[in-house]
């Protein structure tokens, strides 16, 4: 993750480092779909124009809406192909078949989105033209890959003949080559019956003891140094053969590829186009969706430098706290330029400053925020918060926080944003405490709206003294002796320090004495601020209930406007669905009717006529609706045509059709041709034979470790299923072992008559321990 925007200036990494602006985006990319989504994340800039904020805001709120309406975008894993694309716009540039695979996937996800966004009518309807792929190129990259990347005998006519006669190649050699492991002068001399590739050739295995007994080519040894693999002379030309197909096959494919890659790069524009639409569409639906961890609410940033919000939370502490984290009103820019934060330490004064400082930065972003009411537009945005004492630089943390104050008092302005912690402390009190009343004089001129923490003494009487400076304090509460982190107005927070040692045993003595010395030293001060922080209390409390029950009623009110807006939707469309069926039921009858009275008046078949006349009524004899006893799901009973025990799975009454599991298929059956019958018992398969349907693994068969029945049993079943699905080949994976599996596959190839030929498969789809079987 980047630590900081590219061409960010200073005060803006500051500011969102000061804020914890990076901990929210890490959230926030966690929550992306794909890699173009985390792209648009990680270089989004809060700081932009007021024009792209309400563009953002905007695009938050129409996909936000669309989700409330049932519409949502689609959530899948895209491959990151960009570097694919920057490949691509070299001249001659070639993908491998893996590499177009993921230009096919992304062109999916292309179609996808386009698609959802053409389910409703707004203002992200438009992006789906520019998001539609090429779909002559997606449907040729469909033809000429499978899902691996593969390149298909349907990539070209060339490519397709080529390995067709590579098959016949493979199948004569290995006939030929079986011949020789048959012959039955010849048994002894084989370490295995089994035909086996070295070097791209097909050999055979042959025990050293019986060396020079076939007139023969050693290929390889085996690692015993008990068989060598020998290639008979009479198969070498046979062999080479096949390697000039191979080498034919392989030019063929690279003549494809470059084919594929040639019309891909011709999309290179639209695609990037595409993938930056998808990239900040799904940032969004992210932002959304983190926004329901710490119940955000999506406002509209004011067009002025001042703020009003209610509710104000820590995104981050809502997330770590769900539903403990203590809402704040605030508001500064209109009638007041500064805020001076007093209170207790520990009471939440700095990470109310974070939060005011950290929404803004979400809403600029066009996230959610933990906040309700209108966040204000500031060009700038300045934060000094925390120690940044620096030994190297001999900086100290007052020397640390006056260096990074003055940067701020060079460049803050009445559209700026300014958040001090503590301002003043490090030094001593009245030297710290003059200090920081300048520099909050200097900010007021400035007309920087102000917001600042301090536990001086005269920052509060400062605040006090100006009218457009406004003083609050963090509740505390003496009795627990913890603080409510409340914000209370007009009452600047007493550090209750001297209290809070009372509660915790410090000998009472010692604690007179501090307060007359503290009395002294401060004219009283602190006593008269706690008198009237407790005239000011129930005020307060009262204020803040007023305040929750009118936010509750607010959220009743919009809750149940959602759901009477989803009921009349719901009503207008089922009104509009039944106008639509029964318009087209008259239609179909008065066409009917007119028909009957040009019989009746022509004087054909009158009989006729009335008994279609009856049969019109059929359809609006609503009450009368077709009362036959269907049977219940699980039941048990007989599929007739084949008299086979099976089991009910759903059933349809409008169609009068039942669907049942029939040999590890759920097929649909008309109801007379199911008789019910509890008392019969459903067999159950025997052996561990794990078949898989053609259609979850239309290809290849695994029979390894299976007895030889159980294998012939599930090896019929695949046939049957790869028969009905019109395949014209199917792979059976039995392992290359004692060859016990591979026998029976090649006598249940010999004996079946829908079985053309049998073949061992490629060495790069499994060689000899796979065979092939070509279907009528």
């Amino acid at each position: 993750m980047k630590d900081a925007v590219a061409g960010a200036a200073p005060w803006q990494d500051s500011f969102s480092r000061a804020l914890d602006l990076e901990d929210i985006r890490a959230a926030w990319l966690a929550k992306c779909a794909h890699v173009y989504g985390q792209h648009y994340v990680e270089n989004l800039n809060p700081w932009v124009s007021l024009a792209e904020i309400q563009q953002r805001q905007n695009m938050a709120l129409s996909l936000a809406e669309r989700s409330a309406a049932g519409f949502s975008l689609p959530i899948q894993i895209l491959p990151d192909v960009r570097s694919l694309l920057d490949l691509l716009e070299r001249p001659g540039a070639i993908l491998s078949g893996r590499e177009l695979q993921q230009i096919t996937q992304v062109l999916h996800g292309q179609k996808h989105y386009a698609s959802a966004l053409r389910e409703a009518d707004d203002t992200l309807t438009e992006w789906a033209t520019d998001l539609e792929p090429s779909l002559p190129l997606l449907r040729h990259l469909q033809q000429a890959l499978d899902d691996e990347g593969e390149l298909l005998d349907a990539a070209s006519a060339e490519l397709s003949a080529i390995r067709r006669q590579l098959r016949q190649g493979r199948g004569e050699i290995q006939r030929f080559l079986q011949g020789f492991l048959r012959n039955p002068d010849w048994q002894d001399y084989w370490q295995d019956q089994l035909i086996v590739q070295r070097n791209d050739r097909y050999v055979l295995p042959l025990k050293t003891s019986h060396k020079g007994r076939i007139k023969a080519i050693v290929h390889d040894r085996s690692a015993s140094g008990e068989t060598l693999f020998v290639e008979p002379l009479t198969a070498v030309d046979l062999n080479n053969q096949l390697v000039q197909d191979r080498q034919a096959e392989r030019l063929e494919q690279e003549k494809v590829l470059r084919a594929l890659s040639a019309a891909v790069s011709q999309q290179v524009p639209s695609m990037r186009r595409a993938l930056k639409y998808i990239g900040r569409l799904d940032g969004v639906r992210a932002a959304l969706e983190l926004g329901k961890d710490y119940q955000g609410t999506l406002v509209q940033v004011d067009n002025r430098p001042a703020f009003d919000l209610q509710n104000l939370r820590h995104p981050l502490l809502c997330m770590q706290h769900p539903g403990q984290v203590v809402g704040n009103s605030l508001a500064l820019g209109e009638s007041n330029h500064q805020l001076v934060i007093t209170g207790p330490n520990t009471g939440g004064k700095t990470a109310l400053l974070k939060a005011l400082g950290l929404n803004h930065l979400m809403a600029y972003l066009g996230m959610p925020v933990a906040a309700e009411g209108r966040p204000g537009y500031f060009r700038q945005g300045f934060a000094v918060i925390g120690d940044a004492q620096d030994i190297q630089a001999d900086l100290s943390t007052f020397s640390a926080q006056v260096s990074r104050l003055r940067r701020v008092l060079e460049q803050a302005d009445h559209h700026s944003l300014v958040l001090l912690d503590e301002l003043g402390n490090g030094t001593d009190p009245r030297e710290g405490g003059a200090l920081a009343q300048a520099v909050a004089e200097a900010l007021l001129s400035a007309q920087a709206c102000t917001v600042l923490t301090s536990h001086q003494e005269i920052m509060k009487r400062y605040a006090l003294s100006r009218a457009t400076v406004a003083l609050a304090g963090m509740g505390f509460d003496t009795e627990r002796l913890a603080p409510t982190y409340r914000l209370q107005w007009g009452v600047g927070g007493a550090s209750q320090g001297l209290t809070i040692a009372r509660r915790v045993g410090m000998p009472e003595t010692l604690v007179l004495r501090a307060e007359a010395l503290y009395a002294d030293d401060r004219e009283d001060w602190e006593r008269w601020e706690a008198q009237r922080e407790g005239l000011l209390r129930a005020a307060q409390q009262a204020m803040d209930e007023a305040a929750q029950a009118r936010m509750e009623a607010d959220k009743s009110a919009k809750r149940l406007q959602r759901e009477l807006d989803a009921a009349r939707q719901d009503r207008e469309r089922a009104a509009e669905q039944a106008r639509n069926e029964w318009t087209q039921l008259l239609q179909n009858a008065r066409s009917e009717v007119r028909k009957t009275i040009a019989a009746l008046k022509s004087g054909r078949d009158t009989q006729a006529a009335s008994a279609a006349l009856e049969q019109l009524g059929t359809p609006f004899q609503m009450a009368e609706a077709v009362s036959v006893d269907l049977p219940a799901v699980g039941s048990k009973g007989l599929f007739l045509p084949l008299r086979q025990v099976t089991q009910i799975v759903r059933v349809d009454a409008a169609r009068q059709r039942l669907q049942i599991q029939l040999r590890g298929k759920q097929v649909w059956i008309p109801l007379e041709q199911f008789r019910a019958d509890s008392a019969l018992e459903i067999p159950k398969e025997k052996g561990s034979t794990q078949y898989a349907s053609p259609e979850n693994h239309p290809w290849r068969l695994d029979l390894r470790g299976q007895l030889r029945e159980d294998a012939w049993q599930a090896l019929c079943r695949h046939v049957d299923g790869a028969m009905a699905s019109g395949r014209q080949q199917i792979e059976v994976l039995h392992g290359k072992g004692n060859g016990v599996l591979a026998e029976m596959v090649r006598e249940f190839a010999n004996q079946d008559p829908r079985i053309i030929q049998w073949r061992m498969a490629r060495p790069e789809q499994g060689g000899g321990g796979v065979s092939e079987l070509e279907l009528r």
